[in-house]
């Protein structure tokens, strides 16, 4: 819906922003607990960094896309740093490829709505719904990848 109808789903774009950045620290929390973690503190920091930006947000209902957009942005860059150097250092991770990847995603939406944010709002609202569409499917797909190692 996002990707279709970007001009009439700003407010609704900054709710799934919160929400997002909630789900997305709640993610990342119960990833630093778990045994793939390369480096369980990192990987926290990365779940308490969106969840703080969403309650700023939550807290601040009224304040522009935009600055929700860079808000998000700069959580998308930390964390595919993290996912990127993660997926460099663990040579032994089954999902380097998928972190690899999901990071370099994180970085690359990241840096062009930190720097294009207030003009280009409709235009972040696609770089949003075409991030979210795409992080979603990797999610998924590292998630089945997860599943299978359980099972064995």
């Amino acid at each position: 819906m996002v990707l279709a109808w970007p001009g009439e789903t700003l407010t609704v774009i900054s709710v799934l922003i919160r929400i997002q950045l909630m789900l997305f620290g709640l993610y990342r929390l119960i990833l630093a607990f778990s045994d793939q973690a390369q480096s369980p503190a990192f990987t926290g920091f990365v779940g308490v960094l969106p969840m703080i930006a969403g309650v700023i947000a939550v807290r601040h209902p009224f304040e522009t896309v935009a600055v929700l957009a860079t808000l998000l942005g700069v959580v998308w860059i930390v964390a595919g740093v993290i996912d990127a150097v993660d997926a460099a250092a663990n040579e032994r991770s089954t999902r380097r490829r998928f972190s690899g990847l999901t990071g370099l995603l994180s970085i690359a939406a990241g840096v062009v709505v930190v720097a294009w944010p207030a003009p280009t709002v409709v235009v972040i609202s696609w770089i949003i719904g075409f991030y979210l569409v795409v992080f979603g499917l990797l999610i998924a797909v590292n998630g089945l990848a997860l599943r299978s190692l359980a099972r064995s």
